[in-house]
């Protein structure tokens, strides 16, 4: 064989093994790529799952809110009727002890003190049932409105963290 037979024979060679060396270096990186983008992948779905499980709590413990708030809201607004059924009977029963001493008032200047006792008993009842009903009112809407005031301060701040 002559010499230039002999280095093209070495060539060839030298030139295949470089290609082979390339092509091994190209599956060495498709198969890093691969691995990188499986393991991004399990990544982002063991992430969605938590994120799942953690949405379904939230979402109970907002219901159990609601529930909670709702269960207050009656039993305020119960509280709330059985003061004003009780104050419509009271001011009934004084109307008609009212009544009852108009008619055996002997004269004009008693009836007219008996109206003016009334009026002034019945406005000063009034007053003092609309400042029970406004407590009452005012305690059932805190108390309503905080288990959801919780639930959302809390969703703040899981915001705020995650930022």
């Amino acid at each position: 064989m002559t010499t230039q037979a002999k280095t093209n024979k070495t060539t060839k060679a030298n030139t295949a093994k470089a290609q082979a060396a390339k092509v091994e270096a190209f599956q060495e990186t498709v198969e890093t790529a691969a691995k990188a983008s499986q393991d991004a992948m399990q990544d982002g779905f063991e992430k969605a799952v938590a994120s799942a499980g953690e949405f379904g709590t939230h979402v109970k413990a907002n219901t159990e809110a609601l529930v909670e708030s709702f269960t207050i809201a009656g039993k305020g607004v119960e509280a709330i009727n059985t003061e004003a059924t009780t104050f419509a009977k009271t001011t009934l029963e004084n109307g008609v002890a009212t009544a009852q001493a108009f008619a055996g008032a002997k004269s004009l200047q008693e009836m007219v003190e008996l109206q003016t006792n009334f009026a002034k008993s019945t406005m000063d009842a009034y007053l003092g049932e609309l400042t029970t009903l406004t407590g009452l009112t005012t305690g059932l809407v805190k108390d309503t409105t905080k288990p959801i005031n919780d639930r959302a301060q809390l969703v703040v701040e899981l915001v705020q963290n995650q930022n």
